[in-house]
């Protein structure tokens, strides 16, 4: 989209379908099928719409910032969208009471199906009128390009939309640093948003389940801007610095998974050592992307931003999927 139709037009219909996206969502319909069938619709228009969002960051770093400012301005604009998801996580379980047992809310209070129903409307509601507003702030003002290219990339013509994605699909450096990216990326981004379904049979309610997730996505957006700013002063440090933040992941998500074997391993399994184990993970994973981001760029140019992060979005979609697939079938 950015490649071909530019940067103000994409924005535009991206923030249009996520308009009317949250606007399906919000349709007062008593027939829960139909109901059900407009909530499925609104999804997939947000869907179509979040790849885009996320695509944006290295484009609009390229567009309108030096080399020397890339990797910061890609960073902070694309950790921005984490940002929200963090508010995600703490606006969901402090509004809408836990239906499943594990809320320190009067249990009245949880089993009355008609309350829970109308403060999740509520959110929908909010959400719609945010949604809403950003589109209208981009519609006033949002422009393509600055009146001048700040760097030669800037100024530099790009290959074709064929061309490029021929030059992806070969490159096999690109591929396996999208595949380092996608996975653990996509895992994690399906897993963390499920994660008060994952940690009730330890018996954490949703609210500590949001909080884990909103620190572990505020403590990503922190680190992650004060990596991409260390990368812009020293070049050539990007491969070095995913090294050391997925040796953390590592680390931090095998003292997760161990600490869950209570069973097996026979470690404490503490409120504490949940909130650090998995803070720890989502600060060192949600950190990397704006370096990952700025090194795909680096490795293809001069394919366009737009079509290089489509393609790893893409992957990082697929393996979402598959967890979500997956999870399907857990019931208990």
């Amino acid at each position: 989209c950015f490649f071909i139709l530019g940067l103000r037009v994409t924005v535009l219909l991206t923030s249009s379908l996520m308009v009317l996206g949250a606007g399906l969502r919000c349709v007062p319909v008593s027939d829960l099928e139909i109901r059900k069938k407009l909530i499925h619709g609104g999804q997939l228009l947000n869907g179509l719409a979040g790849p885009t969002v996320m695509n944006a960051a290295p484009f609009l770093s390229t567009t309108w910032f030096s080399p020397d400012e890339r990797a910061t301005a890609t960073a902070i604009a694309s950790l921005l969208n984490y940002l929200g998801a963090a508010g995600a996580f703490l606006v969901g379980p402090l509004v809408v009471p836990s239906p499943n047992g594990t809320s320190h809310l009067p249990l009245v209070l949880q089993s009355n199906t008609e309350h829970i129903k109308d403060r999740i409307e509520a959110v929908l509601y909010a959400e719609f009128g945010m949604v809403s507003l950003i589109f209208s702030a981009a519609l006033a003002y949002f422009p393509s390009r600055p009146p001048f290219p700040p760097s030669v990339a800037a100024a530099s013509q790009r290959l074709s939309y064929r061309r490029s994605f021929c030059r992806l699909l070969s490159n096999f450096r690109f591929l396996m640093i999208a595949l380092a990216y996608a996975i653990p990326l996509g895992v994690f981004s399906g897993w963390s948003g499920v994660l008060d379904l994952i940690l009730t049979p330890v018996h954490v309610s949703q609210v500590d389940a949001g909080w884990i997730g909103f620190w572990s996505i505020v403590g990503g957006c922190v680190v992650g801007i004060a990596m991409a700013r260390f990368a812009d002063f020293i070049r050539g440090m990007l491969k070095f610095i995913l090294l050391l933040l997925l040796s953390g992941a590592t680390l931090a998500s095998t003292w997760f998974t161990l600490t869950c074997l209570t069973s097996v391993t026979h470690l404490p399994l503490t409120t504490a050592t949940l909130y650090t184990s998995c803070i720890l993970l989502g600060i060192f994973l949600n950190s990397s992307v704006p370096i990952f981001f700025e090194l795909f760029v680096e490795t293809v140019y001069p394919v366009p931003e737009g079509i290089t992060c489509g393609v790893v979005t893409f992957l990082s979609n697929v393996f979402m999927g598959v967890l979500l697939f997956f999870l399907t079938f857990y019931h208990t």
